[in-house]
């Protein structure tokens, strides 16, 4: 038959010492009834062990182990003491057991207490267990007799049998090894026997089983709450199959050379060795990982013989034989029957069998017994380890990881506050709900995980849904039991690794749902503060209560410590280091920073969804849990932890966001919607708000107010929204390298609200130019600075994290404002503009600089090209402005026609020049713009030579003036297009032909006369396309493209065409009547004048007639120009 798998970790409580007693095996006919002659005191001390090893009724043993190794809580399957669980094992083989246990389910763990009904229950004068005792005097007892319960072995050969077993013990000790031992503690303790080694043993020994000095002096009422360690010698990690223990064993492990690890067993050969027996040394010596057994046999107390055995022996020595597979079936199969029916986190379970019972009870007495909850003593240790085991989770765990087991987390501090009552308990009351808040809203609040999209589908009654509620279901299962033969059987039940305890999903959803359930348990944990606050105020003065905490210990006894510390680069811890709430000022700072926390939170996401009013309102609120904490800390003379300082900057951060977005609503019904959201408060703010009205802060007098000041002035929102990033920016810069980041962003949305703010002002001038006088002049004047010093500003904000495409984008914002600064300086007297002044053109020129100067450092750069267009743009647009208005208003008083004529050609070549970054991407969204710019500057540049051109005197220069004019026509005609401008088009044809006519009229012979009269009619000829397109318009059903500025402009200029033509027509029919061998040329001109003087300028279909009267001349002189 197979062997089980069995493997075993164990640890020793205190690790430092040595594991095992250095063994003497005993001689023959050795008297074990004598006493020891060298020491009494070792005697007492292992009486003491054995007696703690005998006495496994300790009804919170399984809660002291668990609370000594919690990494273990939810790892392993069982945590029991190793008697309990050779007890369970060996049921099938003793029909007479009693099995009495109380059962508790910790996730995938198991808890497993001796519980003594004799003890506990059939004693009526005891208060306690009254709850059980009115259910197990209803339902057991009416099927049990009480006298056969069995009562605790107290029988005289009992007693021989322990005291035998306890000098038995005392000589196996090998002497020589306690002197050696005793050297090295001689100098530092002093005995108070007269044998040196006996106290070296003393104190050996003592360390070998565990013996607390204080857990001899207490009373019993400290004994039943002293959980801070371990009751046993050791720990063992005990594998079984695929079932992971954690055993506290007491066994006493000896060794020598022959035999390293021994167990010593006492056995009376006139007793034959039998199954039970056989069960506890093989079980035993598993458990501790102990290869051999040696047994001493003796008769009346005269040692016969050792026989060494070998664990892995024993179920086949003669007499203890039993197949060690049942014991395997029947540990998976009690294990499973555990797991699936004892189901719920924080129920108390009994697990019972009678005498002589075929069948094993498990019953659910959280649901059967009417009680309450704080009746059952378990309510506290059990609620203790579900806290510990949700810390430890938090604390050994990454973000990532954490965000998994948010919904295991939730669920243990959920299942712990159902079961505290905070009246009673609200010390673990407060540090599980500050916990559950902490799940909720974390302290790390740079983490970028932190804020979720807000795009969930789901609804929050969802999000947070939590119907794992204490009590249960009242009509699930509250009785199971199972026949003792079937677990016997292998693979009755199936083995489960998984946990079987229901759980609440993982936490998420949006931000501002989690901040309230944030919130809302803070509140639980500000409310259970106050309860226990005042439960000590009852006990001791108010002074007492800060020097000494003594007195209050006893009145708030600790059974399990709760530590609440760093867990995710937080400082905050809620408990001292003696295992206590933290004072009151200090807890409340803790709080309030976690208030402040889940605050800044909903600010994040209202500021999203553009809910102003409550992005303010919770700004406020935010802001007065952080002056209460900082008043509190101030108070205990703590600095401001780094955690605080940066969630003021988060919070200020969000605040200029919040200010900023402000600044762009200017309907009224926004305004009075957010005035509305300003006003709403429910009862969790106003309970964080009295906290805060308790500690003293007053809001309006607060250095914060100005923050959430809800106005629909626009510059005050400006102002606020700087001062917030900037009260940022220094708390920042003094957190570390860490925060660069951040650092970097806070800047640059500094530097565009003071652009922002520059442009408000810009747009303010602008406006004030419009109906600028001189009374105004102070007020524009000022607007202009505050302007300036706005960009500027913004400038070296953008400058300190080099963010070059934005101090371009500030220096073309400059230019533009010196651009206004011009039209401030255009003079106006009366209504009329007047000459261009020296003050135009020093701002012009300032204009220049500052565009160049943002050209400058972005020209090279081509992942800021569209930054350079912009720019190049903005440029061309001032070289153009100046140079029209210069052109317009030519300051010919200052200057001569000549200078003036050179600086506008300078201005606009130079907008053609700038030009060129947007006409060579026809992708360009500027592109259809720049073109028109283009053929608008080459039109006023043919206008300015043309003009030039009129009035020069110098016949070389004519000509190269002539010439310079019809490129610039030439190149403005390829620039425009007679369909989408076609007014423009028809202007600089018409100004050819204008052009063509002053060379008529300056022409002295016949011929030349002739030349240039053909010339413009031919060039009159290239307008018909033109005439077409507006006669188009004018019959198009879009009144838009006939409009009245449309119409009288195009009228104006077909007139002058109709006129030019009829002076060309004219000089050609003078110039033929004169001309004898002409005739028949002479006719046909006479002819297409006749036609172009029956035309009506005035008439609305002009354009129509125009368009067939130039139809009608082309043939006639294509006609004749053939011939």
């Amino acid at each position: 038959m197979s062997q089980p798998s069995s493997s075993s970790l164990v640890s020793v409580s205190p690790p430092t010492t040595v594991p095992y007693i250095k063994c003497n095996f005993l001689d023959k006919d050795t008297d074990l009834d004598e006493k020891p002659v060298w020491n009494n005191e070792i005697a007492l001390l292992l009486s003491y062990w054995l007696q703690q090893r005998t006495n496994h009724d300790d009804i919170f043993g399984s809660f002291r182990s668990a609370d000594a190794h919690t990494d273990s809580l939810g790892e392993v399957d069982v945590i029991s003491d190793a008697e309990h669980i050779k007890k369970l094992l060996k049921v099938p083989f003793n029909k007479h057991s009693q099995i009495s246990m109380i059962v508790h389910r910790l996730g995938r763990t198991i808890l497993l207490d001796e519980f003594d009904v004799h003890s506990h229950l059939l004693h009526l004068e005891k208060n306690e267990w009254t709850w059980f005792r009115d259910f197990f005097l209803d339902t057991i007892l009416r099927n049990i007799s009480v006298k056969h319960f069995y009562k605790k072995n107290k029988t005289r050969d009992e007693l021989i049998r322990k005291d035998r077993l306890v000098k038995f013990l005392c000589q196996s000790v090998e002497f020589p090894q306690l002197t050696r031992a005793n050297s090295e503690n001689d100098e530092s303790k002093p005995t108070t026997t007269t044998t040196p080694t006996a106290a070296a043993l003393l104190q050996q020994i003592k360390e070998l089983v565990n013996a607390n000095n204080n857990l001899e002096d207490e009373t019993t009422e400290n004994k039943q709450t002293n959980f801070t360690s371990s009751p046993f010698q050791r720990t063992v990690n005990w594998t079984f199959e695929n079932m992971k223990m954690l055993i506290g064993s007491d066994l006493p492990i000896f060794g020598d050379e022959q035999h390293p690890a021994v167990s010593l067993r006492l056995r009376d050969m006139n007793k034959p060795i039998n199954v039970l027996t056989g069960i506890d040394c093989w079980l035993d010596n598993l458990m501790c990982n102990v290869p051999e057994l040696a047994m001493c046999y003796h008769v009346d107390g005269i040692v016969q013989s050792y026989e060494i055995m070998k664990t892995e022996d024993i179920p086949y020595r003669e007499g203890c034989q039993f197949p060690p597979s049942v014991i395997r079936d029947l540990a998976t199969n009690l294990l499973s029957f555990l797991k699936a029916n004892a189901t719920k986190e924080g129920h108390t379970y009994w697990l019972f069998k009678g005498p002589d019972d075929d069948i094993v009870k498990l019953y659910d007495l959280t649901s059967l017994c009417e009680t309450d909850r704080d009746d059952n003593p378990y309510t506290l240790p059990v609620a203790s380890l579900l806290y510990k085991m949700a810390h430890n989770l938090v604390l050994n765990s990454d973000y990532e990881t954490r965000l998994k087991e948010s919904g295991t987390i939730r669920t243990l501090l959920k299942h712990c506050l159902d079961m505290l009552d905070p009246e009673k308990f609200p010390e673990y009351y407060c540090a599980a709900a500050y916990m559950m808040s902490d799940l909720f809203i974390d302290d790390n609040i740079s983490e970028q995980n932190w804020f979720f999209n807000g795009n969930e589908t789901m609804f929050e009654s969802e999000l947070f849904k939590d119907d794992l509620s204490f009590e249960g279901d009242k009509d699930s299962v509250t009785c199971a039991c199972v026949d003792i033969k079937s677990l016997v059987q292998p693979q009755q039940h199936r083995y489960r690794k998984t946990p079987d305890v229901p759980r609440l999903g993982p936490i998420h959803g949006n931000l501002d749902g989690r901040a309230r359930e944030a919130l809302k348990y803070l509140v639980a944990a500000l409310r259970s503060n106050a309860i226990h606050r005042r439960s000590q105020s009852a006990t001791t003065n108010s002074d007492e209560a800060e020097q000494t905490s003594n007195d209050t210990i006893n009145k708030s006894k600790v059974i399990i410590p709760l530590p609440y510390q760093s867990t995710r680069n937080c400082s905050k811890f809620l408990i001292d280091n003696q295992n206590h709430l933290t004072g009151d000022r200090r807890l409340k700072a803790i709080i309030l920073h976690k208030a402040a926390s889940s605050y800044y939170a909903l600010v994040h996401r209202y500021e999203q969804e553009k809910n102003y009013g409550s992005c303010l309102r919770y700004l406020r609120l935010a802001l007065n849990c952080h002056t209460a904490e900082l008043k509190l800390q101030s108070i205990d003379q703590n600095n401001s932890s780094i955690e605080c300082r940066k969630l003021l900057s988060l919070i200020m951060s969000v605040a200029g966001d919040c200010r900023l977005m402000l600044s762009h609503i200017i309907s009224t019904e926004e305004i009075e919607k957010f005035r509305e959201q300003y006003q709403v408060i429910n009862e969790i703010d106003i309970e964080i708000q009295n906290t805060i009205d308790e500690i003293g802060i007053d809001e309006n007098s607060s250095e914060f107010s100005w923050v959430f000041e809800l106005t629909p002035v626009i510059e005050r929102n400006l102002y606020a929204s700087a001062n917030a990033y900037e009260y940022a920016i220094n708390i920042v810069r003094n957190l570390g390298d860490q925060e660069k980041e951040r650092f970097y962003l806070l800047t640059k949305r500094l530097g565009n609200v003071r652009n922002e703010m520059g442009v408000y002002w810009m747009n303010r001038c602008a406006q004030a130019l419009k109906t600028y006088d001189q009374d105004t002049t102070k007020e524009i004047t000022e607007l202009f600075r505050k302007s300036f010093e706005s960009f500027d500003t913004g400038i070296q904000a953008f400058e300190k994290i080099h963010d070059v495409s934005n101090i371009a984008l500030l220096n073309s914002n400059l230019g533009r404002l010196m651009r206004y600064h011009a039209q401030f300086y255009a003079p106006i007297v009366n209504g009329i503009r007047e000459e261009f002044s020296q003050q135009e053109r020093q701002s012009y020129h300032k204009s220049f600089e500052y565009y160049l100067r943002g050209l400058k450092l972005v020209e090279h750069r081509s992942d800021l090209f569209e930054v350079y267009r912009t720019l190049s743009w903005e440029l061309s647009n001032s070289y153009f402005a100046m140079a029209t208005s210069l052109q317009d208003h030519a300051p010919l008083s200052t200057m001569s026609q000549e200078d003036i004529e050179k600086e506008v050609i300078e201005c606009m070549t130079r907008a053609l020049k700038y030009l060129d970054a947007d006409l060579n991407h026809p992708s360009s969204d500027r592109y259809c713009l720049a073109k028109y710019r283009a053929g608008t500057i080459h039109h006023r540049l043919a206008s300015l030579l043309h003009n030039a051109f009129r009035t020069e005197e110098n016949k070389i220069r004519r000509k190269h003036l002539r010439s310079l004019a019809s490129l610039h026509y030439e190149k403005a005609l390829k620039l425009f297009s007679p369909h989408d401008n076609p007014l423009e088009y028809l202007r600089l044809l018409v100004e050819e032909v204008a052009l063509a006519d002053f060379e008529l009229q300056n022409a002295t012979d016949n011929s030349s006369r002739l030349k240039y009269s053909q010339q413009g009619l031919r060039a009159s000829f290239q307008c018909q396309e033109t005439v077409g397109i507006i006669d188009q318009h004018r019959t198009s059903s879009d009144s838009d493209d006939y409009n009245d500025n449309f119409a009288q402009e195009a009228q104006r200029l077909l007139a002058i065409l109709n006129g030019r033509i009829q002076t060309f027509l004219k000089e050609i029919v003078k110039i033929f009547k004169m001309t004898t061998n002409k005739k028949l040329l002479y006719e046909d001109y006479k002819e297409m004048y006749s036609i172009s003087l029956r035309l009506n300028d005035t008439a609305s279909t002009f354009p129509r007639d125009l368009y067939d009267a130039i139809e009608r001349l082309k043939k006639i002189y294509e006609k004749n120009t053939s011939d």
